[in-house]
């Protein structure tokens, strides 16, 4: 393997780099994909929520599903309860062992060459291809492609590396699967005992399974361990509890997420949904551009970051308000204490704001709601009101 040159070499087996894999094989390329464990999708801490939008746009597996989403729960700090329900099932929950497992299989057998236990520990770029020096089971090698696609969700060494930068920030995220009595909706817990600036989740899966889990700002396994004592005392009695994961989430994009020879993809690039910590969607977006870009340069015959550019222009127009928006609603919303998350439960009931969810909001796209809230009188007022008390407490 020491010897060998591939047209693309992609870093990490998560879905957007077996996506993008996928794309680049079927268009003929010569492609190789290095991950660094030992099985595509093993022990992935992740809430497995994807939009149907998701899998009506990408030939996803549907062998994947293990529960599906139409009606939720949301719960305020002061136990204001607001159920909501979707006109229509609007998202699935997938099992990420076999999810990206199906993506490997498709990928191969378009062609892609991947490489378990084998990590990428830097890039090298010059004017006539790029160099990966892997690490593996086998020793050390140097692999030489005309492009890399970075694909390695929440580590950011090669792109600091590249001068690419990292996100704002990276949140914690922490996860366990209870076995509990007969849950039927999503339930959201919002307040800071149960996250710092974010939200807690319980979400329904097949065979009276439920993922509960935190992302927050503040300490992970306290929020957990809040919302798995909510959970219980809401009626849902855990009978067993299952191993605790942790993983870090980003928040935000990073600075540039292109240079001469070099892409970076889905959470690599920071491309999350900054309301919700999703990154699925976004990264099979990421995906599809970057393989379109990539192709393009094929066919031009260059590599340059004037040509590869022209990936973060198409991703920018197509989440980048998005991401914005999230950002900017956060900064206003982290700031809230627990009575002024409850003055905001109490605003949106009367501000009509889950019918206008309903009736308009799209599950991966959140720029309306945002604004629809940002220009509430109610709502801003509670947001103003939260950030000027934090501020005068300073």
């Amino acid at each position: 393997m020491g010897t060998h040159r591939f047209d693309v070499m992609v870093i990490g087996g998560g879905p957007s780099g077996l996506q993008t894999a996928s794309y680049l094989s079927e268009a003929g390329l010569s492609v190789a994909l290095f991950d660094e464990n030992s099985e595509i999708g093993k022990d992935v801490v992740c809430s497995g929520v994807v939009s149907k939008e998701a899998f009506s746009r990408y030939d996803l597996p549907e062998e994947a599903v293990i529960g599906r989403l139409q009606h939720a729960e949301l719960f305020s700090p002061g136990k204001i309860h607001i159920p909501y329900s979707h006109p229509e099932e609007a998202a699935v929950v997938v099992d990420r062992h076999i999810f990206d497992g199906k993506l490997g299989e498709a990928a191969r057998a378009k062609g892609t060459m991947i490489y378990l236990n084998t990590k990428v520990t830097s890039l090298r770029m010059n004017d006539r291809f790029v160099e990966a020096s892997l690490k593996s089971q086998e020793g050390e090698y140097k692999i030489r492609g005309e492009v890399a696609v970075i694909a390695t969700g929440i580590s950011f060494n090669l792109q600091q590396s590249l001068g690419l930068g990292r996100p704002i920030k990276i949140l914690k995220g922490i996860q366990v699967e209870v076995k509990a009595d007969a849950v039927e909706r999503l339930k959201v817990y919002f307040g800071r005992r149960w996250s710092d600036g974010f939200f807690g989740w319980a979400i329904p899966l097949k065979d009276g399974r439920t993922r509960v889990g935190v992302m927050t700002n503040g300490n992970a396994l306290y929020g957990l361990n809040n919302v798995l004592s909510e959970f219980n005392h809401n009626g849902n009695t855990c009978k067993e509890i299952g191993v605790i994961r942790r993983r870090g989430i980003a928040f935000g994009t990073i600075p540039r997420s292109y240079s001469d020879r070099v892409i970076a993809v889905g959470e690599a690039a920071g491309l999350i949904k900054t309301t919700t910590g999703g990154g699925i969607y976004y990264g099979l977006i990421s995906a599809e551009i970057a393989s379109e870009i990539i192709k393009k340069a094929f066919i031009k015959g260059s590599f340059d970051s004037k040509i590869l550019s022209e990936y973060e222009y198409a991703w920018r127009k197509s989440m980048g308000k998005e991401i914005k928006y999230g950002q900017y609603f956060h900064r206003f919303y982290s700031k809230l204490d627990d009575h002024f998350i409850d003055k905001l439960f109490h605003a949106a009931r009367q501000d009509g704001l889950l019918s206008f969810i309903a009736e308009k909001g799209r599950f991966d796209w959140h720029r309306e709601t945002v604004i629809k809230i940002l220009r509430s009188p109610n709502l801003r007022s509670v947001l103003w009101s939260g950030l000027i008390r934090q501020i005068s407490n300073m």
